[in-house]
Parts: C-alpha cells; structure tokens; sequence
C-alpha cells in the first residue's frame, strides 16, 4: 500500500492511507484505558473511530478510491471501501499484480464487478487508470448493474435450459447471439 501512495504522490496526487493517515489502535489504546476505558469499550471506541474516519476520508474527501487486491483473497477493509467507493459512484481503479485468487485464476466477480471487471496488473498504469475513471460519466453504474440483475433474474426463472440462459448472457453482454450448426 505504501508503494502504491507513493507513485501515486510521485504523479502528483495526494494520498490516503488509514494504516499511515488515520489512527492507530496500538497507539490510542493505551490513551483511552488511562482515562478510565476498559478493555472492550476501549476497542468499540477506536473501532467506531476507525470505521468513521476512513468512511469520511473516502465518501467526503476522496475523488477516487485505488483497491489493492493483492494476495489471494483482498482484505475484508479494502472490499468494504470498494463498496462505498462504487455504490456511491466515485472513482474506482482495482489493482492487482498477484496472480493468486481463490477462483481458477480470476478473482471473485462480487469484487471485479465493483472495478467493471478490469484490473490494472501494473502499478505504473495506476495514474492513468485513475484519470480514465474521473473522466469517465458517473452515477448509473449501481442503476444498470441492478437492472441487469433483474433482468437476468427474470429469465433464469422462465428458463431452465442452460443454452438459453447462455444465449441470453450473451445478448445481455451486448454481443451477438451464437447460432448452433
């Protein structure tokens, strides 16, 4: 994460990163047991903080959210960040330079998705993934996804058959309809 601020601090924007910018457990518990906190309220009150801040710092101050998914799963936060970023329709750039994934070599569709399914691979396209994504139109992307969704739900329920839930994917993808021989 480090890394990834800092070439992007290096391409002229500004950066946040909870672990460096936002507050720190290690720290502020023993702060909050000398004034007379126990143990599980101390815990609640950072939590409460922690979520707070970094929901303020993406939703109010952020103009664009970069998810690194790295590793084999992403971490639990950085799904969580994912998405708020995309259901509030910020600027969302997925990064991933780690081949390991838990589905076949693809990562789970409910996190690719909040990214429209592209993952920059390289951390040096990072500044013009970010660019491409704030100039790009905001706001119907929760909207479309969920009418897919409908729309998708619908036929599955009136068709069993699996080529012609494929049939429908596909026409649903915007590409042409396959004709079987």
């Amino acid at each position: 994460m480090a890394e990834i601020a800092a070439h992007l601090e290096r391409d002229g924007f500004s950066t946040f990163l909870p672990h460096r910018d936002g507050l720190e457990f290690a720290k502020l518990k023993p702060a909050l047991h000398a004034r007379g906190l126990g143990e599980r309220e101390a815990s609640l009150v950072l939590a409460r903080a922690v979520f707070s801040l970094d929901t303020f710092e993406l939703l109010r101050k952020a103009d664009a959210v970069v998810v690194n998914l790295n590793g084999r799963v992403p971490d639990e936060g950085a799904v969580v960040e994912a998405a708020l970023a995309w259901h509030s329709g910020k600027a969302l750039v997925l990064y991933k330079h780690d081949a390991r994934s838990k589905l076949s070599g693809e990562d789970n569709p409910m996190v690719t998705g909040l990214g429209r399914f592209s993952v920059c691979a390289h951390i040096a396209e990072l500044p013009a993934a970010i660019r491409a994504e704030l100039a790009r139109p905001r706001g119907a992307d929760a909207a479309g996804t969920v009418a897919l969704g409908e729309r998708v739900a619908a036929f599955r329920a009136a068709h069993s058959d699996e080529a012609a839930i494929a049939d429908f994917l596909i026409a649903s993808a915007g590409r042409a309809t396959p004709v079987s021989a």
